[in-house]
């Protein structure tokens, strides 16, 4: 019998040697899974596209094996502790483990041939149905589900078999080991197996992790998008979502009854009875009396585009002289005050895409429920108009799932990173100074890229909507400010001898004039090769980098509006708005007199021939009549009972008085404060409605 130290010596290096060997066994079996998944479901089913993209799918197998290298260094490291204490645990749990990923592959195919996605919410519906549906579901289907689980057993049998044969050759190399002196050959196995597990947890050689969703080169094809993260990692999206809703109910949002919120929220007669239909209580005609004539749609959310930005403080710099050269108050408007309905970029797409309002912190493709196609989706509606629609986005096509939400909500197509890449480098080709160097960011391709792809592949002989997210002002912003001519010198002068605290660096304030010259120019490049286009500007979300303007809350709850059309002449018919009036201000602008189309939100301007809203002679506000009051993320906004004011009022109580862009400081009025309350008490509404919707359905009952 071996003394105690001795034996534990000797299993400290069969553990970690065997702990290491499993690791990359492991490795190397999800990653031939996944060519499994290729080529049975893109050759063998026909997912692929022809000719067959050689190149994505080795960049899909090597992004993948990254996403795999997590796995498997989660299993290694319960595969070493249990062999510290037994090996034959150890052993029986990697056992365990292959046959697990090999079932969850089987079952992702299985999933992608009805649903035609990999794992995602529709996974949870299998939770409602009987066991004698699901057995009936499984045995006579055209999916051949028993031959799939006959071969999930055999490759199971087969899979071990080999892992035995393999486990048995690490463990003579280990008695071998044993024989060498401990200290440097448990020191040499330590360093191996925590740089081999440091390396699959972070991507890389380094002890900080990186966002594989960001860094990874998303396929073209969708097919191999799909295949690209993995049947664990989808899984893990779906319940994480799933534990995320289960805790939201319409209560969470009032303490009102269906009915009672629903006739608050729509000024319905006090007798009226569920059940309602949301559809219909949404239900608004354009009012446009002068016939379309709009043949193009650039509606461009602008990463962290504020309302601060536009402060006459900057003009100095000219920080956004470009946006503020289109207010021209006949084609081009800054609209007075707009609200931001959402505090992240992913949020504030989801509010943007669907017409929904925000229900929590997780974002809608996160909340494992099915989100249905929408007729409040922007995309939808214009669909709905004849456009053909386009959801550009600079960075991963497989971000938050971007790809397939946009295209659920109305979008025929999606351009993402990996097409913007391939555009830049044979504009490069052609002149090899067409982009300064660097082409991305750690989000993405860079927006001048992302202008010019929109410019160069926009058809003009056809009606388009393109809805566009950008990205370069966005941390961290590595943009060649000095290639472009932005004065970064001039820049760097104006912060110095500011008298403002924690002003931002000039590297900061020159993305944002940097981006500001560069969309104009695009606006400018567009109008005059699509004459009767409509551009629609906006920011996600209030830019948190400026520190002193988080002491201003309407700085901090605001974004700007710009709309620009040169072959029109809009008029404002409200003076207060927010995300949720974008989609319906479109339709009124685009679509025919007396088109029909959902929205909780209400048109900011119109195409009327005369009059307008004059935002600084206005009626005292009443419920029922007026429109000049916007819900917002955490803030409401609405008409002051002061001639000329406005105010923003946040969920946690403080109410300001805002003036042609700006907090300006007044008595407090108590009416003020009281239809600030009442219109917060909507948008709980508005949030608990949007809650229903998504997980109940438009049947209030």
């Amino acid at each position: 019998m071996l003394p105690p130290r001795l034996d534990w010596a000797k299993r400290a290096i069969q553990a970690l040697l065997t702990a290491l060997a499993f690791s990359l066994f492991l490795s190397f079996f999800l990653s031939l899974l996944r060519l499994g998944f290729i080529l049975y479901s893109g050759l063998y089913e026909g997912a692929l596209s022809h000719p067959l993209p050689f190149d994505q799918i080795a960049q899909v197998l090597k992004d993948g094996f990254k996403y795999d290298n997590r796995v498997a260094a989660a299993a290694s490291l319960i595969f070493l502790i249990l062999a510290l204490v037994r090996a034959k645990a150890a052993h029986i749990f990697a056992l365990f483990v292959l046959v697990l990923c090999l079932f969850l592959q089987v079952a992702n195919i299985t999933y992608y041939e009805i649903y035609g996605v990999a794992f995602d919410m529709n996974l949870l519906d299998a939770f409602n149905q009987t066991p004698k549906i699901l057995m009936g579901m499984a045995l006579h289907s055209e999916y051949h589900i028993p031959t799939k689980v006959f071969v999930w057993i055999v490759c199971s049998l087969l899979v071990g078999f080999i892992y035995h044969k393999f486990a048995h050759k690490v463990e003579q190399l280990a008695s071998g080991f044993q024989s060498l002196p401990f200290k440097p050959v448990c020191g040499l196995l330590v360093a191996s197996f925590s740089v081999w597990t440091l390396y699959c947890i972070n991507s890389r050689l380094a002890l900080t992790e990186v966002s594989l969703d960001l860094i990874t080169k998303p396929a073209k094809d969708p097919f191999l998008r799909q295949v690209t993260i993995g049947a664990f990692r989808n899984l893990y999206l779906v319940f994480k979502g799933y534990k995320s809703s289960q805790n939201i109910h319409f209560s969470s949002f009032t303490n009102k009854s269906l009915l009672q919120a629903s006739i608050d929220y729509f000024n319905l007669p006090p007798t009226t009875k569920l059940p309602l239909d949301l559809r219909k209580l949404l239900s608004h005609t354009s009012q446009n009396p002068t016939p379309p004539t709009i043949q193009h749609v650039f509606y461009i959310v602008s990463e962290s585009l504020s309302s601060w930005h536009f402060d006459p403080r900057f003009d100095a710099i000219h920080l956004v002289s470009a946006l503020k050269s289109l207010n021209d108050q006949q084609h081009g408007f800054i609209f007075p005050l707009f609200i931001e309905n959402a505090r992240r970029t992913v949020k504030s797409l989801d509010v943007q895409l669907t017409g929904l309002f925000d229900l929590n912190d997780t974002n809608f493709v996160n909340m494992s429920v099915n989100i249905p196609s929408l007729p409040t989706a922007i995309g939808n509606q214009m669909k709905g108009l004849g456009f053909d629609t386009t959801f550009y986005y600079g960075g991963s096509g497989i971000w938050n799932r971007l790809d397939r939400f946009s295209k659920k909500e109305g979008f025929d197509h999606f351009v993402f990173n990996t097409y913007l890449t391939d555009f830049a480098k044979e504009q490069l080709k052609i002149n090899p100074k067409a982009y300064p160097s660097p082409l991305e960011s750690d989000w993405g391709v860079h927006d001048n890229v992302l202008f010019d792809y929109i410019l160069n592949n926009t058809p003009t002989d056809k009606k388009t909507f393109s809805m566009v997210m950008t990205l370069s002002n966005h941390p961290t912003r590595n943009v060649n400010l000095k290639a472009f001519g932005v004065p970064i010198e001039k820049i760097k002068d104006f912060v110095a001898h500011s008298k403002d605290k924690n002003m931002p660096d000039a590297i900061f304030l020159g993305h944002v004039y940097w981006y500001d010259k560069i969309l104009v120019d695009f606006i400018k490049k567009a109008s005059a090769k699509f004459p009767n286009a409509l551009f629609i500007i906006t920011g996600d979300h209030f830019d948190r980098s400026f520190i002193y303007a988080k002491d201003n809350y309407y700085w901090t709850k605001s974004v700007p509006l710009i709309i620009y059309a040169p072959s029109l002449t809009p008029k404002l018919a409200t003076c207060i708005g927010s995300h949720i009036d974008i989609a319906p201000t479109i339709m009124e602008l685009v679509a025919p007199k007396g088109y029909k189309y959902a929205s909780f939100g209400k048109p900011l301007f119109s195409n009327a021939s005369s009059g307008g809203k004059d935002c600084a002679i206005r009626k005292p506000f009443v419920w029922g009549q007026s429109k000049d009051f916007a819900l917002g993320f955490e803030a409401v906004a609405g008409q002051s009972q002061k001639s000329g004011l406005d105010f923003v009022y946040t969920d946690s109580g403080a109410l300001l008085y805002v003036k042609e862009h700006a907090w300006v400081k007044a008595p407090l009025l108590e009416a003020d404060t009281t239809l600030a309350k009442e219109l917060k008490d909507k948008k709980q509404i508005a949030n608990g409605l949007s809650w229903h919707y998504l997980f109940k359905g438009p049947i209030l009952k």
